[in-house]
């Protein structure tokens, strides 16, 4: 399971960080995961992860990153226990001070584990969980149990103080950041863009409008295709790019709707894509349509860094990546009148200087507000608020 480490000298002992989360399969909670890796390697910390593993394992083992595999993204309560002994193990080979769970299952198995041991326990709150019934509540309650909980925004802040019992001085906002060094239009050479519109098949000329999302009913497929409907006599190109497996009948369901409507040369469906530096590049429009609140919203600022349009629902905390009208657009959730008329207005002025001038104020907002390197800084000022090293 795991290999021993001998750095339990004082002499030689690093600040050694455990991450622990579900999967590395896509999304911003992995890439957040690993980025905080890298960052804590540079600074010569011991950093660790543990996930049931995915795509994204190659990052880490490019970056020469330990990453143990358990089954953590089980709910099951007897793998729940079981993982809880496998990480107090790794907690004791590894010499962990502090281990950082970023959902709910591992967060069970976590706290058992650092009660065990002298680890310390925080928590990041990266969603919005389903809270119908006491059980439910109760499993959800263990992300309130770090010495310090993170929450991606004031949305979530907000909501963990109206729905569970927690003192307000725990919470700490630190929003997720992107970093502006690569997700910039400076990194787009001819030869990506030319291989990414091979790969999409996106037609000459036309605008390309692009969802990232995984495919699953709240992110707002289906509203999206019905705004398109009506304004089908436009010149478009959407891309809908996400996880397609965890949700197959959903997937069929919107590859459905879009064979009813004939739209199947304006909209095209993908899997998970793992550079979406590329995928950024060939977009024009940057949608994130979902028609429950977002967390957060990552794709929000990557699209704005990269200067690009960006339309998004008005709910969650996307009401706190962009200001209507001068970083972006918002739109009413389930209001396809309003999804599509945005979209029209944005093709309306692609390439015109209104479109310039607002792309740039959303660039400038990244760098000000949502940067990779704000959001590292205050993870790691929270780790030695937390331990004294």
């Amino acid at each position: 399971m795991s290999v021993p480490v001998n750095n339990n000298h004082p002499e030689y002992h690093k600040k050694t960080i455990l991450q622990v989360l579900p999967s590395l399969v896509s999304g911003g909670v992995e890439r957040g995961t690993i980025e905080l890796a890298r960052k804590l390697k540079e600074l010569n910390y011991g950093s660790l992860v543990v996930s049931a593993g995915g795509p994204l394992l190659e990052q880490l083992k490019e970056l020469d990153i330990p990453h143990i595999k358990l089954d953590v993204d089980s709910k099951n309560p007897l793998r729940i226990k079981a993982n809880a002994k496998n990480l107090e193990q790794i907690i004791k080979d590894y010499n962990v001070d502090l281990v950082h769970a970023r959902s709910r299952a591992p967060a069970w198995s976590c706290y058992m584990a650092t009660r065990s041991t002298n680890a310390k326990f925080i928590t990041t709150f990266h969603g919005i969980y389903n809270i119908s019934g006491m059980f439910k509540k109760y499993y959800n309650s263990i992300m309130t149990k770090g010495e310090v909980v993170i929450a991606v925004s004031n949305f979530v802040k907000q909501h963990i103080l109206q729905n569970y019992d927690i003192d307000e001085d725990k919470i700490r906002i630190i929003y997720r950041g992107v970093d502006p060094n690569y997700f910039t239009q400076a990194n787009i050479s001819d030869e990506l863009l030319l291989k990414f519109k091979n790969k999409y098949r996106v037609p000459k000329s036309i605008p390309v409008i692009l969802l990232p999302a995984r495919m699953t009913e709240w992110k707002g497929h289906i509203n999206l295709i019905e705004a398109l409907n009506k304004i089908k006599h436009l010149d478009f190109y959407c891309l809908m790019v996400g996880d397609l497996s965890k949700h197959p009948a959903f997937a069929k369901k919107v590859m459905d709707r879009i064979t009813e409507l004939k739209l199947q040369t304006k909209i095209q469906i993908f899997g998970n894509e793992l550079d979406m530096l590329g995928l950024y590049g060939i977009a024009d429009l940057v949608l994130s349509t979902s028609i429950e609140p977002e967390a957060f919203g990552r794709t929000i600022i990557e699209g704005q860094s990269m200067e690009k349009l960006v339309i998004a629902t008005n709910i969650g905390g996307a009401a706190e990546t962009i200001i209507d009208g001068v970083s972006g657009y918002h739109v009413k959730p389930n209001n396809i009148d309003d999804l599509a008329d945005k979209i029209q207005h944005c093709l309306a002025i692609l390439g015109s200087n209104q479109a310039k001038e607002l792309t740039a104020y959303a660039r400038q907002s990244v760098l000000d507000n949502f940067s990779l390197k704000s959001m590292l800084n205050k993870t790691l000022s929270i780790y030695d608020e937390v331990y004294t090293w």
